[in-house]
């Protein structure tokens, strides 16, 4: 195994796996209907996404950003997937919306390195 492959902040990346975990547990338990904070409801799966993947790319500063989103998005598919088996709605749109939050998170990155990359020409 490479160095790169191995390069990981393990603090950051613990936070990141209690995130995940707490996520995957909010979202196979029955919901309360609440209103809460967030009225609408593809929002929360856009914000967590979101929280996710910058936790994520900070866990992981050496691997692509592409791959952690493949992954995060895979994550996000077994949680619709799991979620038809456990009684919650399971929806496309909410899928989607994970892509959203992926996309928010890295498109800034991507922008930001293709900046400096091409800052250097």
């Amino acid at each position: 195994m490479s160095l790169r492959a191995r390069k990981i902040n393990r603090l950051i990346f613990i936070v990141f796996l209690a995130a995940s975990a707490y996520a995957l547990a909010r979202a196979l338990l029955p919901d309360n209907d609440s209103l809460g904070l967030i009225p609408w409801d593809k929002a929360k799966p856009f914000i967590v996404f979101y929280v996710l993947s910058i936790l994520a790319s900070l866990a992981l500063p050496l691997s692509r950003l592409h791959r952690i989103g493949l992954v995060i998005l895979a994550f996000g598919g077994a949680i619709e997937i799991l979620q038809a088996f456990v009684g919650r709605d399971a929806s496309w749109f909410d899928l989607f919306a994970d892509a959203c939050g992926i996309s928010a998170a890295f498109g800034p990155m991507l922008v930001s390195k293709w900046w400096r990359t091409e800052a250097r020409f």
